[in-house]
């Protein structure tokens, strides 16, 4: 379930590798080649389209941590997404698209322990809860 619905066209990596497996709904997803070193920050002029696809419920992939992406997805849309360890200090998107640096979370180092979000307030687990029944992925 998407909480930052106002990133999703935004090209990124990320600081670790992960898998994905689609379990309700859907998105477009377009995986990206960088045209610079491939290396720390980038610009939307730095990238070209590479495999563009569509991602339906059973659709399962792989990304190294290097590898650009973005997604957007359908309302409703459910993924299980299996994280690795970190493995760069920081995770990078398009720098002439992304809202102001100030408005993200502080950074964490790699091999660094778990950095806790806030927990979900009551109501907010009872709206996933009640929705993943909903869509009959939970009892």
């Amino acid at each position: 379930m998407n909480p930052r619905r106002v990133n999703q066209g935004v090209p990124h990596d990320h600081s670790y590798n992960f898998a994905t497996r689609i379990l309700t709904g859907g998105y477009g997803h377009i995986v990206r080649r960088r045209t610079d070193t491939g290396e720390g920050e980038f610009t939307s002029t730095d990238l070209l389209p590479g495999i563009v696809a569509i991602e339906r419920p059973g659709s399962s992939y792989t990304l190294g941590h290097p590898m650009v992406h973005q997604a957007v997805m359908l309302p409703g849309t459910v993924t299980l997404f299996v994280r690795g360890p970190r493995l760069k200090s920081r995770s990078h998107a398009v720098a002439d698209l992304m809202p102001s640096v100030g408005t993200w979370p502080a950074r964490a180092e790699p091999g660094s322990g778990p950095r806790h979000s806030r927990p979900a307030s009551l109501d907010e687990y009872r709206a996933m809860r009640d929705e993943l029944a909903r869509q009959g992925l939970i009892g």
